[in-house]
């Protein structure tokens, strides 16, 4: 797990530098510590939950009765989406979790972000933040174990019709290499976000693959829908975010 999910993202070259010598200086310097094995992600048991419940999800989303499950049905109407800046597919950063840290949440961690996540500009990360400044829809899922891949290939065929909505797939429990070759080969073009870890859908109470959130400009949730989506059934929530303007 990295130690500053991208806040080194928000310094100087410079400064990136001399911190890369300090803790980690060339191979004959005899100050070189020998390399710690990384302890495992306190997020995993989340993609592991997820992974078990995606096989299934056309049973838990058929029964699930009103007022149960609040916990793995995604944000809540009406709440801002959360923060969250993590590698994006078509990207170079390798073995890095998503930044999570909130705006005032007070001193950064190695789990969360050095730095808040909305500090986090870069072309090799997909932020939230940035994207949720006009209407947005976020595709959740999990390759392993599970068959949601073509809800992303639904919201690549129709997101055109939409230009003024940004449309994001997060993908938890891989590699970003991994999610890489899946992006490319299916054809996926719009911003894939890799969330090796899980704490992604942690942080948005995800549980079941796939997950749909729709969020208005500003990032207020105005619909969470669980499990799949046809095309049509996708344009009409776009719809309906938009107040019933089409694209």
């Amino acid at each position: 797990m990295p130690e500053d999910r991208f806040g080194d993202l928000g310094r100087s070259a410079a400064e990136r530098l001399a911190e890369r010598d300090r803790i980690d200086p060339e191979p004959d310097d005899p100050r070189r510590r020998p390399e710690v094995p990384r302890t495992g992600s306190k997020y995993a048991w989340v993609v592991g939950i997820v992974l078990l419940m995606a096989a299934s999800v056309v049973l838990f989303t058929t029964s699930l009765q009103p007022g149960g499950g609040e916990g793995l049905r995604g944000p809540e109407p009406g709440t801002t989406v959360p923060d969250f800046a993590a590698p994006a597919a078509t990207g170079s950063i390798e073995d890095r979790d998503a930044n999570v840290r909130q705006r005032g949440s007070g001193g950064g961690s190695a789990a969360a972000g050095t730095v808040p996540a909305c500090e986090v500009v870069s072309e090799e990360v997909v932020n939230i933040c940035e994207l949720r400044e006009r209407p947005l829809v976020i595709t959740f899922l999990v390759t392993e174990g599970a068959d949601c891949e073509p809800q992303v290939d639904r919201v690549e065929r129709m997101r055109g019709e939409f230009p003024q909505v940004e449309f994001v797939a997060v993908v938890s429990g891989d590699d970003r290499a991994d999610v890489e070759r899946i992006a490319r080969r299916r054809g996926w073009e719009l911003p894939v976000a890799v969330d090796p870890d899980g704490a992604v859908v942690n942080l948005y109470g995800v549980g079941l693959c796939p997950t749909t959130v729709f969020a208005a400009r500003g990032g207020a949730t105005r619909q969470v829908e669980i499990g799949n989506l046809t095309e049509d059934e996708l344009r009409a929530a776009v719809r309906r975010l938009l107040g019933g303007r089409g694209g």
